[in-house]
């Protein structure tokens, strides 16, 4: 039996702002409820809700094959303005912005293949990435809300990223 993806992804995307929304409002309310909390994961969070609904509209606008550049564009400057509003609030990098920046990149690194795929090269026919394409990009979504609502370090990255530039690490896991 086939199992059509394209139409999971479209309710997916819905599914996903929904819980960015949430990561929000659950990073607001924690904001007032523990005293020593880091504002990061409430910026991050918001910034991501607003960067995903305005992409979500965007869709119906620009439908077409270079919607995929676009997305990328969406990512990459999202993941600057999330660093500029820590470097302008001088807020402490959290194991959230690390999860969050990771997925954003690898994000944007498959729509730019997959942009390549389809409009560079003209590819009409159905390959195996295409199907890698939508489990992944909506995997990686996922996992960026959860991030952002549990906002562990829950695959070690900020330890690996601490020991990769050989720095004594910077974030407290306990309030993240």
């Amino acid at each position: 039996m086939y199992f059509d993806l394209t139409s999971l992804g479209i309710h997916f995307d819905t599914i996903i702002i929904w819980g960015l929304l949430m990561a929000c409002l659950y990073n607001l309310f924690l904001k007032f409820a523990v005293e020593d909390r880091s504002n990061s994961p409430l910026v991050v969070s918001c910034l991501m809700l607003f960067s995903y609904s305005l992409s979500y509209e965007i869709v119906d606008l620009n439908a077409g094959v270079s919607i995929y550049s676009i997305w990328a564009t969406y990512d990459v400057v999202t993941m600057l303005v999330i660093l500029l509003s820590h470097k302008l609030l001088r807020l402490r990098f959290t194991s959230t912005l690390y999860y969050v920046m990771f997925g954003l990149s690898f994000n944007t690194l498959l729509y730019l293949i997959l942009h390549i795929d389809i409009v560079v090269f003209e590819n009409k026919d159905y390959w195996w990435f295409w199907s890698f394409f939508s489990v992944g990009i909506n995997t990686v979504d996922f996992f960026m809300v959860v991030t952002l609502i549990f906002g562990k370090d829950w695959l070690h990255i900020g330890k690996l990223y601490s020991k990769w530039t050989k720095k004594k690490p910077a974030i407290n896991f306990k309030n993240c």
